[in-house]
């Protein structure tokens, strides 16, 4: 199966669209669906506190209706939400008996577990952080599958809201190919900024520089680290970032000189491509309280250019422990800002220690957080997703029999004045039984007594054979063919549960042995009383097509469709237009797909 999957991220680029574009190298159908693009999204976040909060009010309301929608309305397999907004993972589990798609949920960052980090909670049970950890629970209950981003945090995720009923820990990695200059286009002359980091040691951190970071630490420790270094002169120290910590650097740093630290905005993808292998230190911070909420995304990128990485971050995160498993930099506890100055400080009189450690992050990167490796892992999963129990399916299917069942004992009582006429009416002009009842093929291929009102008076010598069902049918069945009043005594059929109000028709047993192994998955759903072949070309169309049709339904079955599909049915029925009529006056014998037979 090549699985079509739709990864939704409130902005476009980044990690999210990297990853889309290595599934799609591997044959896979991936797209990511977003609520910004990036440099809409920068030019909110650089405007302050207004800027930010207009961005999260817009990602937090309008995104994650225009995602059910996507869901609704989309042909995907499976749906990836991210956790922003946290609540977006939950509302497509929620709305899954709508759209019908398995649900896997990456957790970017784990909510409310994040609110406590940027000190939004202050470690209070309040009535927000209650309903997280509850829907947290519902998710890892009902969800297909979760993907953390980190040991760490699967580890406190699990034992906090239980253990969802698949996982794996896939973090987000990096694509090396993006920071290779032949991959970047047209060679763009050398920036100011470029210039600028021109034969110094630059230690940079870029990206967003929020709640969760500690930027305290990396305020004392840049003055001291600069101080330290003085006579050899290569340390400098870019921003290029937004956020709060900015704004708080930027005041504990305003007496440095121009040419050792530098403050820019985010920067646009290539001119961030340009500098990454440009700087000799990646700088990450982790505040203690997010020790397992997150893992930032930039340590993977510095790695994939060959930076070192310098983390301030609690020593048993997913950041720290990535950073000592493969020798990559150096850790240091928040805090401990003599500690990251002395570091610093070193590392920039170092060069030959410096590029032992480059070599280590680059080659780390190769070999374990390549993001063809990690697309790989991805496809892997989500096979093994879709080889197990189909949970979303069967939220659908008993949703869907609960739905069939109150419907159908409810229209029986309102119809049965139409059961009676049409009895009355098929005793009259053919005579007893007043219902056709046959053999047909239910879920499974197993049969059952399919019950309809009688349309074809009895066989008479010579006419036996199907040609002759033209000739045979009255005009009393004509009128119920037309109106589709023939089928209703079928809803017993849907009380007993036989039948569906809506999936592939039950044709004839005989048909059964020659159905290709295609066509035969029509069966692994209920038969209905109309389908999709119906509301889609009725008799106007193949065998071929007709059986294309009812396999597209069983992979792409909700109750959205069904709903169209009963809506089309009931349109057809006032305009007289019919829908699939049974037998061969209607449609020649199914003998089986000529080319099928030919191909075997």
């Amino acid at each position: 199966m090549v699985p079509r999957l739709r990864i939704f991220s409130s902005v476009s680029g980044g990690p999210m669209d990297r990853l889309a574009r290595r599934l799609r190298d591997l044959g896979a159908a991936a797209e990511v669906s977003s609520e910004y693009e990036p440099p809409a999204w920068r030019r909110l976040m650089a405007r302050g506190k207004l800027g930010r909060l207009a961005a999260r009010a817009r990602s937090m309301l309008a995104y994650p209706a225009r995602a059910v929608l996507f869901a609704i309305a989309g042909e995907d397999d499976f749906l990836i939400p991210t956790t922003n907004p946290f609540f977006l993972p939950w509302l497509l589990v929620a709305t899954r008996p709508l759209h019908g798609r398995r649900v896997v949920p990456l957790i970017y960052d784990l909510y409310p577990d994040a609110l406590d980090a940027a000190g939004m909670a202050h470690g209070a049970a309040t009535p927000l952080t209650r309903i997280a950890e509850a829907m947290n629970r519902a998710l890892f209950r009902a969800t297909d599958g979760v993907v953390f981003i980190g040991d760490r945090m699967a580890e406190h995720a699990s034992k906090r809201y239980g253990a969802p009923r698949r996982a794996i820990v896939l973090e987000t990695g990096a694509d090396a190919e993006e920071f290779i200059p032949s991959n970047l286009g047209d060679p763009a002359p050398e920036s100011e900024l470029e210039r600028w980091c021109a034969g110094k040691t630059v230690a940079a951190y870029v990206g967003n520089f929020g709640l969760m970071h500690d930027w305290r630490t990396l305020g004392e420790a840049v003055p001291r680290a600069l101080a330290a270094e003085r006579e050899h002169g290569s340390l400098a120290v870019l921003l290029a970032a937004s956020g709060p910590g900015v704004e708080h650097l930027r005041e504990a740093w305003k007496g440095l000189p121009a040419e050792r630290v530098r403050f820019e905005p985010p920067l646009e993808d290539r001119a961030w491509a340009r500098l990454l292998p440009r700087c000799a230190i990646s700088l990450t911070t982790l505040a203690d309280a997010a020790e397992a909420t997150c893992v930032p995304s930039k340590a993977f990128s510095a790695m994939a250019a060959g930076s070192a990485i310098l983390a301030v971050a609690p020593a048993r995160s997913d950041l720290a422990t990535l950073v000592r498993r493969h020798g990559c930099g150096a850790v240091v506890s928040p805090g401990e800002a003599g500690e990251l100055a002395a570091t610093l400080a070193r590392w920039s009189t170092s060069p030959s220690e410096l590029a032992e450690l480059r070599a280590r992050s680059a080659a780390a990167h190769a070999e374990h957080y390549d993001l063809r490796q990690l697309a790989r892992r991805w496809l892997d999963f989500l096979h093994e997703i879709d080889a197990g129990p189909a949970e979303a399916r069967a939220v659908y299917e008993a949703t869907k029999r609960v739905v069939e069942l109150t419907g159908t004992a409810l229209g029986l009582v309102v119809i049965s004045p139409v059961l009676l006429g049409a009895s009355v009416a098929v005793l009259a002009s053919m005579g007893r039984p007043v219902l056709f009842q046959q053999d047909r093929p239910g879920l499974g291929g197993k049969p059952f007594r399919l019950m309809k009102f009688r349309t074809m008076r009895a066989a008479r010598p010579g006419e036996e054979g199907p040609e002759f069902d033209a000739a045979r049918l009255t005009r009393v069945g004509r009128f119920l063919r037309a109106t589709s009043i023939d089928e209703l005594p079928a809803l017993f059929n849907v009380l007993r549960g036989d039948l569906s109000l809506v999936g592939p028709r039950p044709l004839l047993m005989r048909y059964l042995p020659r159905y290709s192994p295609r066509q035969a998955r029509r069966h692994e759903v209920r038969p209905g009383i109309t389908g999709w072949a119906q509301a889609n070309g009725r008799n106007s169309i193949s065998w071929e097509e007709k059986f294309e049709l009812d396999v597209w339904y069983v992979d792409h079955r909700s109750l959205l469709v069904d709903a169209k599909i009963l809506l089309s049915t009931l349109l057809k029925v006032v305009r007289r237009d019919g829908i699939n009529q049974e037998g061969h006056a209607t449609m020649p014998e199914f003998l089986g797909s000529p080319r099928i037979a030919e191909s075997a």
